[in-house]
């Protein structure tokens, strides 16, 4: 009888020592992939920031949201979600982060490529005129076309300049531009006025879009409100008749109702962009 509990007991803490061995190897993965998407993602954007003081941010947010959405809701499946939350909101950020400074690149573009035509015309070298737009210009348009001078005075050809900054941004201005420099490049032509040309383009490209997004801001509002408005009346009737709304949040029903509910929104949110979202 004690050797079989001997066993058990020795089988028990195999097990544990097993499963911590496989914590800290998933914990040490999660750690090391994180630091490294955040160090390239940051530095596409020229934001030099610990990594590593990242994720234990990252780390907090993980651990002490859902324990917080615990002990005010008293709801696991609310405190799955938070921690879930907490997971993904480094990715989120750092989407709305670059769209914004990608939308901010694409307003500052046809300015410097104004610029960079008149400076050529003027009798400038393709260096000289970047130089005048890294000079001239705020962020991030600077910061992009600083890079690219720092690549050509280390040596590298303009061709794969161009090409990387075309993958590292994948704007497709950005794309038009390096088309246009390496098509002139290789051919010839009048550099100026092929910046010119792309420069009207883009501003007229910049005023259409700007119309849609404007024609289509009313049904992305509406679309809004109508997803935002079951979680603004959940939250009214809780604090109205918190016993009666319990139910929801704390049996295998309410549970199923809150992920139909959730699946209907996401249902509705799909078909709402796709209905706004039209491409020039």
């Amino acid at each position: 009888m004690n050797t079989d509990i001997i066993l058990i007991a020795l089988m028990v803490f195999g097990a544990v020592l097993a499963l911590a061995w496989n914590v800290r190897v998933a914990f040490e993965g999660w750690r090391d992939r994180f630091t490294e998407n955040a160090k390239v993602s940051l530095e596409d954007m020229f934001l030099f920031i610990d990594p590593r003081a990242l994720f234990r941010i990252n780390l907090a947010m993980f651990l002490l949201l859902p324990i917080i959405v615990l002990l005010v809701t008293g709801t696991p499946i609310l405190a799955i979600l938070a921690a879930i939350l907490g997971a993904i909101f480094p990715r989120v950020a750092w989407v709305v982060m670059r769209n914004r400074r990608a939308a901010k690149l694409v307003l500052q573009l046809p300015d410097g490529l104004t610029m960079m035509a008149g400076s050529l015309r003027a009798g400038a070298s393709l260096q000289g005129a970047l130089d005048l737009v890294v000079k001239e210009n705020p962020a991030p348009l600077s910061q992009e076309f600083s890079l690219l001078l720092r690549e050509q005075r280390l040596g590298l050809a303009l061709e794969d300049s161009l090409r990387g900054m075309g993958a590292r941004l994948n704007i497709e201005d950005i794309d038009l531009f390096v088309s246009a420099l390496t098509i002139a490049k290789e051919v010839g032509g009048n550099l100026s006025e092929i910046l010119d040309r792309l420069s009207s383009t883009l501003r007229a490209k910049a005023v259409m879009e700007g119309k849609i997004k404007a024609l289509t801001s009313q049904g992305k509002l509406q679309g809004l409100i109508v997803g935002l408005l079951p979680i603004f009346l959940a939250g009214i009737l809780y604090v109205m008749d918190p016993e009666a709304m319990q139910p929801m949040f704390s049996t295998y029903y309410g549970w199923g109702v809150m992920a139909a509910i959730f699946v209907l929104l996401m249902m509705g949110a799909y078909f709402i962009k796709k209905i706004v979202t039209i491409d020039v």
